[in-house]
């Protein structure tokens, strides 16, 4: 019962990764039609990446302890 509420903790975390590099896409498509300044595309196109990096590369695993794996 346990590892099937840790399963759907990671599917809901996995959709909501989805949803939030589908609005920053939006926007980032939004901003990028109405002529913005390049630094506003810079820092969404940061802010994506940082997501990717955190939940897709498990960036976090690495700062761990070994107990904690």
């Amino acid at each position: 019962m346990k590892t099937s509420s840790k399963a759907m903790s990671e599917v809901r975390r996995g959709v909501v990764v989805f949803i939030v590099l589908a609005v920053l896409t939006g926007i980032e498509y939004y901003v990028g039609i109405h002529e913005a300044p390049s630094v506003i595309l810079w820092a969404i196109a940061l802010l994506k990446a940082a997501v990717v990096i955190q939940f897709y590369m498990h960036l976090m695993r690495i700062f761990r302890s070994q107990e904690e794996h």
